[in-house]
């Protein structure tokens, strides 16, 4: 009788932290099927700071020695984590380089392009960079950096709550692997649509729009779900479980009616930035690559079930809108996480799928 032997892998911890909360998911790999093994989702220990942002993106020794246990009592098993930057840290650029198959040193070259643009040495910064569909005779790529110091700083601050940090990604790769985990998203690598994914942070959100499954444009854009939050506990004078209410969908409450008219009130600034911001991404994309026509926007993190989002979204852009529900989130030991929560685990999900060692 012959003997299968299944391969088993467990992930890294993917870990997004902002702000307001953690968000954390490892996951395992057997042979070529992939599911999950641990998620959890908790709010900082300075989240009474949160509405004032006086809270630190990165937390510190205690608060670090506070979430691991609680991971710990999660199933999350090891000590190693994949992570990204904050937005803000990172630049991005479009660059001309000489074709793939040329030869040619890329990403010696891209680092040098890079260099100019931001007026550094090229050897302070670390870049990820790629190819994007050549429109004319322009051999053109998009390069994200990050400076080395921003990356020893993340480096450091975990290793002082003994995580090792084996993986820093970027955010809009990690968002994009995350997102085409999810079913009901099929983005075929030859497919001529134009697709965008809009991940809303705590303060800043994505724009990626791609073309295929090539990222060929990402927006940052400055608006983010804390908007939401100052105003349900500063506008409204709401405690910081009534905020939460209105932050997120998935929270039931006995005055619904209530809670949902606060939800539109607090949530219609927000959705106008995002919608306008997301048109002038597409909109550009659209100019650039004329002959492809517009897909579907794909929603995650924060308020993507959220019904003034999508209202102000289909108003502004016409385009389906689907959720970004990771299938490797469903039916887990732990407990399945709600779509709301799902879609708020997209980064974390597309880190721990990096499988690093």
């Amino acid at each position: 009788m012959k003997t299968i032997t299944t391969k088993r892998q467990v992930s890294t911890i993917g870990l997004d932290v902002d702000d307001h909360e953690f968000r954390a998911v490892q996951l395992i790999r057997r042979n070529s099927e992939i599911s999950a093994h641990a998620w959890a989702i908790f709010p900082r220990l300075n989240l009474d700071d949160g509405a004032s942002e006086a809270a630190s993106f990165l937390p510190d020794p205690h608060e670090l020695n506070w979430a691991i246990s609680i991971l710990q009592r999660r199933g999350f098993q090891g000590h190693e984590i994949s992570c990204v930057p904050r937005t803000r840290d990172c630049t991005q650029h479009v660059i001309e380089l000489p074709p793939a198959d040329s030869g040619a040193p890329l990403d010696q070259l891209a680092k040098v392009e890079v260099a100019r643009a931001r007026k550094s040495d090229p050897n302070e910064f670390e870049i990820g960079h790629w190819p994007i569909p050549q429109r004319g005779r322009s051999n053109e790529s998009m390069a994200v950096a990050c400076s080395k110091q921003v990356i020893d700083s993340i480096i450091e601050h975990y290793e002082s709550g003994d995580l090792e940090t084996v993986g820093i990604d970027l955010p809009e790769i990690a968002i994009m692997r995350g997102a085409l985990l999810t079913s009901e998203i099929k983005i075929p690598p030859t497919e001529a649509h134009i697709d965008a994914v809009l991940h809303i942070g705590w303060n800043s959100a994505l724009a990626i729009v791609t073309l295929g499954q090539r990222i060929v444009y990402v927006r940052r854009i400055t608006t983010g779900a804390n908007g939401v939050w100052k105003s349900a506990c500063e506008k409204y004078g709401l405690s910081h479980r009534g905020a939460q209410a209105v932050l997120d969908d998935h929270v039931s409450t006995e005055h619904s009616d209530e809670v949902e008219r606060l939800r539109t009130a607090c949530w219609t600034s927000t959705a106008k930035s995002l919608s306008a911001e997301l048109d002038v991404a597409l909109a550009y994309v659209s100019h650039s690559f004329r002959m492809s026509p517009l897909g579907k926007i794909i929603l995650c993190g924060y308020g993507s079930q959220n019904e003034t989002i999508r209202s102000h979204l289909d108003q502004v852009l016409g385009i389906p809108i689907v959720q970004s529900l990771p299938n490797v989130m469903q039916y887990i030991e732990s407990g399945t996480p709600s779509p709301a929560q799902s879609a708020k685990l997209t980064l974390a999900c597309g880190l721990a799928a990096r499988f690093d060692t």
